[in-house]
C-alpha cells in the first residue's frame, strides 16, 4: 500500500512540475547597463525601445534561446519586448514594491524559467 502511495505522489508531483514549467510568472528586475530592447530574441531582431541602467522593469518571459533572453515590459505603452539575460539583475529586485510578498524564481526541470508568487 505505501509503494502505491509513493508512485501517486510521484506522479501528482510530476504533474504539478509540469503544469508550473508551462507557465511563467511575472517577476521584476533592475537593467544592469544601457540596451536595447528587441522585438524577438536575436540581436538582429528590429529594436523596440530603450531601457536605461537601474531602470525597474517587470519581466514577463524568458528563453535560453541564442544564450538566453528576458521578455520585458518597461514602462510605457507598446515597449514590451526581448533583452539579453545579462541586461537584467533579478537579485534585488524579485517583488514588486506595490505588491510584496513570497517570491521564488529557478530553472525548471524542463528548462524554462519558472518563478513562484504568493
Amino acid at each position: 500500500m505505501s509503494l502505491s502511495l509513493l508512485k501517486t505522489g510521484a506522479i501528482a508531483a510530476t504533474v504539478l512540475v509540469m503544469s508550473v514549467s508551462g507557465a511563467f510568472a511575472a517577476t521584476y528586475g533592475s537593467i544592469n547597463y544601457d540596451t536595447k530592447v528587441k522585438k524577438s530574441w536575436f540581436s538582429g531582431s528590429p529594436t523596440v525601445t530603450w531601457v536605461e541602467e537601474g531602470d525597474y522593469v517587470k519581466i514577463v518571459d524568458y528563453t535560453k534561446k541564442n544564450g538566453g533572453w528576458f521578455r520585458i515590459d518597461p514602462p510605457g505603452p507598446n515597449n514590451a519586448g526581448w533583452v539579453k539575460k545579462s541586461a537584467v539583475d533579478l537579485e534585488d529586485y524579485d517583488v514588486d514594491p506595490g505588491n510584496p510578498g513570497v517570491n521564488f524564481c529557478f530553472y525548471g526541470p524542463l528548462g524554462g524559467y519558472i518563478c513562484l508568487n504568493n
